[in-house]
């Protein structure tokens, strides 16, 4: 959905020193850095996109033939980055009720990220907002049009975050799930992490899970206790597995173990965790979500990682590993006057075993107790 007046100016002006090569015209999975850069914004529906050139301008002008942005050229680049704000700044008109300043050289921000700092502004519209991962600020921080005078006025000593200390008192601080707003590439061991993390963009790593979870939704801490020793299971489980001839992605199992109670209290928290993580981009995890619950096992030698989450969740009562039969035990004595509920419990604890039973026949008995209070390692 497109964002009408919002513009993202994105800062491509300098001299890349420490890089030794122009960023913004690097090589970043098959695409130049500079258009990653561009269709985060687009993606997130940013129709008024600038991008801000000095140095090197003619080989980036010839770059961008063709896509949707507005070229701002900064003659006094080399007066630093700051120049290259102002300049931008200085090229928005009436329309304009917030901008996102992006230096070229943060390419990997998820365009769900970018959405979820636009939609701020219902709450934050005459503010500065600033995202968040852990403790630490990111980029891009997204401006109120109110504080465009601020900074063509200012003078530019300590750059931007001088300016920003000057209007702490207008700054808010937003959480959220992204760690590749820390990633910048200033240097040549920057650039080939950046390569790396490009790699797995589809899955959030463990210290995304953890904010998704702590700082987004409030889960209770119960539920992620639950859900670190629901991973810290199926991680048992699967890496016996791929030892013995199994190919089920490690990192993806992880993330979806670490998330699958993220609507935990909600009706058919199953599908409901599901619809909120396939939005935020991740509609693989999501895939395995969904059928935490409730599944369909296999009948062959195969067995999917949907049927090792399935399993592990099973196995796991509060933030302890049970067998099968006492968790389900429990239940059928809870339960047990409910004739739907206890035949739900009955298939439930039927294709745990049948899970468990064909993955057992290529590994061996499998053995869950080391795992049980250790924590899901990524």
């Amino acid at each position: 959905m497109e964002k009408p007046g919002v513009t993202a100016i994105i800062l491509a002006a300098g001299y890349s020193q420490r890089m030794k090569q122009f960023k913004p015209l690097l090589d970043l999975g098959g695409k130049p850095v500079i258009e990653r850069v561009i269709s985060s914004f687009a993606d997130a529906g940013i129709a008024d996109i600038r991008v801000v050139a000095g140095f090197f301008k003619e080989k980036l002008i010839q770059a961008l033939a063709g896509l949707s942005v507005r070229v701002i050229i900064n003659d006094r680049y080399a007066a630093g980055m700051f120049s290259s704000v102002q300049a931008g700044v200085k090229s928005l008109d009436s329309s304009t009720e917030a901008f996102f300043l992006m230096p070229a050289d943060v390419p990997l921000v998820r365009p769900e990220t970018i959405r979820y700092l636009a939609g701020s502004r219902d709450l934050y519209r005459d503010k500065i907002v600033i995202p968040v991962f852990g403790i630490k600020r990111g980029h891009p921080p997204l401006i109120a049009a109110r504080f465009t005078g601020n900074i063509i006025d200012h003078s530019g000593e300590k750059g931007l975050g001088g300016l920003f200390d000057l209007l702490n008192a207008h700054i808010v601080s937003l959480p959220v799930p992204d760690g590749n707003i820390l990633l910048d590439m200033d240097t040549p061991e920057d650039y080939t992490t950046l390569c790396k993390r490009l790699q797995s963009m589809k899955v959030p790593t463990a210290a995304e899970c953890d904010a998704i979870m702590s700082d987004i939704y409030s889960v209770p801490d119960a539920v992620i206790a639950h859900c670190k020793a629901v991973a810290s299971v199926a991680l048992s489980i699967v890496d016996k597995m791929n030892r013995c001839g199994f190919n089920i992605d490690r990192e993806l199992l992880l993330s979806a173990a670490l998330l699958h109670d993220l609507a935990k209290g909600r009706s058919d928290h199953a599908a409901e965790s599901a619809r909120i993580i396939r939005a935020m981009g991740y509609p693989a995890i999501a895939g395995l979500v969904e059928t935490h619950m409730d599944i369909i096992p296999g009948e062959g030698e195969e067995v999917s990682a949907a049927e090792v989450l399935y399993l592990a969740d099973k196995l796991v009562s509060g933030d302890r590993v049970v067998p099968l039969q006492d968790r389900f035990g429990r239940a059928v004595d809870r339960y047990g006057d409910n004739a739907e509920a206890a035949d739900r419990i009955r298939i439930r604890y039927e294709n745990a075993i049948k899970i468990l039973t064909r993955i057992e026949a290529r590994t061996g008995a499998l053995d869950f107790s080391s795992r049980a209070t250790a924590g899901a390692q990524p």
